[in-house]
């Protein structure tokens, strides 16, 4: 008899992580750098996070959006204890905490739960049978609203299963061409011959791979099941338009440069994000779908674009200035990143402010936005949410932090503070959520002060100072080491908090 788990993961609690492309302001942005409409993040809208394990992300939306309504649905009732709790705690009455499968969600009768502007689901069709995924995409069928965002996060077999993809690349190619099949299949061959030469990272991490495509070209390649995310979505009434992973849009940041040919070549936009797969041996996906797709006219999207205002994440420039990609590092060149860099580290810059400085004077408004993507997707800035933000807002995420430094002393690891600014969280140490849960009950920011703090901390939370992995068990060293991080915490962390609206001006 199948158990209460059926189709899930539940032997495994689900970590307490926070996830910043399923936040309705990188929703939003991202798809204004796609070119097509976002919902109005300056009105209040509804956001559901499909498989929100302990909340977290949800209750940092929650906590940013005051005026928005926020669901989280989770299968695992004691992911929705932990997350109701905090959520009661930081008294967030806009969050909604459900014990739900999808199967229930999908059968719910149609007045029993609204619409809504985004839904995100962060890894979950990974872990869920293939059944309950279908039901998953048809919850999305039934409550997404028209012109909503949808984000689906899941692991594609280019990275790791060889023939699974290049059948399946096989098969789509067959299918969008004109010609007979047979005629169509010697086309894909030689398609795919192409790509092995162009230099995708596919066929070097694969080298078996050559090797069997004789034995493919004998087969026909409509017996393969084609089970890509896009076209059952598709099916839902939503569209593919781009990656969360912000610099996967920019083709010379997300294939090898002999690949950029065959990506201008292919027509279909499912095609070409497979190929990008194949060219960077993608094996995890971050997709944005829209229901019903409303490209922006050139000179809106323009106006929209020069709104769009970035907050730094660090008031430092990095050296070098180097970007993570899905090809490899990209290094940036130094006579237009560090000027980006300089501006952004003193507070918020629009995009007009930007393209003002001397480095963009003569360049292709183009490379801006490049730049502004690398910078963005590295970590090293975040965009603003529209309109700024409201005293309410500040108010839910200092409760919010609050509850984030008093959960850490009873041993959890939330690593983030909500930013209100953002519509997001910063990655923090431990014991800076600790010192700030602290200033935030009233403890005036000194460094004796914070010295202790850390230290009681450490005391209530049952940790030790650790250095290079070991315990520190000399007192006197432990309160040195408190010391310093105290002054690190004061120098460096305390003037972005203000910046960004954690802490008080």
């Amino acid at each position: 008899m199948p158990g209460w788990d059926d189709g899930y993961v539940t032997d495994v609690s689900y970590t307490t992580n926070f996830y910043r492309e399923t936040t309705p302001v990188w929703l939003a942005t991202a798809s204004l750098l796609l070119g097509q409409r976002a919902p109005d993040l300056t009105r209040p809208f509804r956001y559901a996070d499909l498989g929100c394990g302990h909340g977290f992300t949800t209750l940092v939306v929650a906590a940013a959006h005051p005026e928005a309504e926020i669901w989280g649905f989770d299968f695992n009732p004691a992911h929705i204890e932990s997350a109701t709790r905090m959520a009661e705690a930081a008294g967030l009455s806009n969050a909604h905490f459900v014990e739900t499968s999808f199967a229930d969600l999908a059968a719910r009768a149609e007045a029993s739960l609204p619409q809504f502007d985004f839904m995100a689901s962060h890894g979950v069709a990974s872990w869920i049978s293939p059944q309950n995924r279908k039901l998953l995409v048809d919850v999305i069928r039934q409550r997404l609203r028209p012109g909503g965002l949808a984000y689906i996060s899941y692991n594609v077999a280019t990275g790791w299963a060889a023939m699974v993809p290049v059948r399946q690349l096989m098969c789509m190619l067959s299918d969008v061409s004109s010609a007979r099949t047979d005629q169509a299949s010697v086309s894909a061959l030689n398609f795919i011959d192409r790509m092995r030469q162009s230099g995708a990272l596919f066929f070097q991490s694969n080298p078996r791979v050559e090797k069997r495509l004789e034995e493919i070209q004998r087969q026909d390649p409509r017996y393969i099941a084609h089970e890509d995310m896009a076209e059952e979505m598709y099916e839902a009434r939503c569209s593919f338009i781009g990656s969360a992973t912000l610099n996967e849009n920019v083709d010379a940041l997300s294939a090898p440069d002999g690949m950029l040919p065959l990506l201008s070549e292919a027509g279909d936009r499912v095609l070409r994000e497979t190929l990008r797969d194949f060219g960077a041996a993608q094996s995890f996906r971050r997709d944005i779908y829209r229901r019903g797709l409303a490209p922006l006219a050139q000179s809106e999207h323009a106006g929209l674009l020069d709104e769009l205002a970035l907050a730094p994440l660090s008031q430092t420039v990095p050296d070098p200035i180097s970007f993570i990609t899905s090809v490899g590092t990209v290094t940036g060149r130094p006579e237009i990143y560090r000027p980006l860099f300089e501006s952004l580290v003193t507070g918020v810059q629009t995009l007009p402010q930007l393209r003002e400085l001397p480095s963009f004077a003569d360049r292709p408004p183009g490379e801006l936005l490049q730049a502004i993507t690398l910078m963005v997707g590295g970590g090293y800035a975040h965009p603003v949410l529209p309109g700024g933000t409201s005293a309410a807002a500040r108010d839910a995420a200092r409760r919010l932090n609050e509850v984030v430094a008093v959960e850490n002393t009873r041993g959890v690891e939330l690593q983030r503070l909500a930013v209100p600014l953002i519509g997001s969280a910063l990655q923090v140490d431990l014991l800076e959520t600790l010192m700030l849960g602290d200033v935030l009950s009233g403890l005036p920011a000194t460094l004796s002060n914070l010295t202790v703090s850390v230290m009681s901390g450490l005391e209530r939370s049952g940790r030790t100072m650790q250095r290079e992995g070991k315990p520190v068990t000399d007192p006197a060293e432990c309160r040195t080491m408190a010391a310093e991080i105290s002054q690190r915490f004061l120098d460096i962390r305390v003037p972005l908090l203000r910046m960004l609206g954690v802490l008080e001006p």
